[in-house]
């Protein structure tokens, strides 16, 4: 929460405040760091000035105290279900994928995958629309080999042009949507990625499970839950 939305606009209180020497806080700074400053100066107020470095309200330590008995100064918990039900796919997605024309060959969409370290491309046509998603398995299958050892595929296999190896269609999401609801999209179609798109049908990110594993660890931190490397690696016999 900001300052601003705590603070009691009196500029004559302001420029009293500041000519005693209070110290100064910009209206857009957070409630936690106007906290903070407040304990570190040992000052029970402090004046809020705009860009142009004129004081113009005060944030008293009374507000900071209103705030927090509103629930306003600690963050809501990533548990907390009001605040998920809030996150949307764009908040997560990755905007403005690389894209790969259905007519391509395969050739090219390899190097697409290695150059960009990605395991999915959204397909599209020629007017830019979505027409479905390859990924890393799919080329794999397609060539019969991984793809970072080239030397075991045929050369004529890589001239095979995507539209013959994708499978035509894609589930996608829109920007808009809770994250929440498109949870089982991963789950239920057991796919790693899924195109975004807004209402107008236009591409406009991609989300994998990864990212909402991400997410849900950076969340996680910012609890203040301290996380362990607990995975263990199998080792050959």
């Amino acid at each position: 929460m900001r300052v601003e939305i705590w603070m009691t606009r009196d500029v004559s209180a302001a420029r009293e405040a500041r000519a005693k020497g209070a110290p100064s806080i910009a209206p857009t700074d957070s409630l936690r760091r106007a906290a903070e400053r407040m304990t570190a100066n040992g000052v029970d107020a402090l004046v809020v000035v705009g860009e142009d470095d004129e004081p113009f309200g005060l944030l008293r330590a009374s507000d900071v105290v209103r705030a927090v008995a509103q629930g306003d100064l600690v963050p809501p918990s990533p548990l907390d279900a009001d605040w998920l039900s809030h996150v949307k796919v764009a908040d997560l997605m990755t905007p403005d994928p690389r894209t790969i024309d259905i007519d391509a060959d395969l050739e090219e969409a390899v190097g697409l995958i290695l150059e960009g370290g990605f395991r999915h491309l959204p397909v599209v046509d020629s007017n830019e629309r979505l027409v479905g998603i390859l990924s890393e398995r799919d080329l794999r299958a397609a060539l019969g080999a991984d793809l970072r050892d080239w030397s075991t595929v045929e050369e004529n296999r890589f001239e095979e042009v995507i539209a013959n190896v994708m499978v035509p269609g894609a589930v996608f999401v829109r920007d808009h949507n809770r994250l929440v609801d498109i949870l089982d999209v991963f789950t239920d179609e057991r796919i790693g990625a899924v195109p975004v798109l807004d209402d107008d049908d236009v591409l406009v990110g991609i989300l994998s499970y990864v990212d909402v594993l991400n997410w849900m660890r950076e969340q996680a931190k910012q609890a203040g839950l301290r996380l362990e490397r607990v995975a263990e690696a199998v080792e050959s016999l």
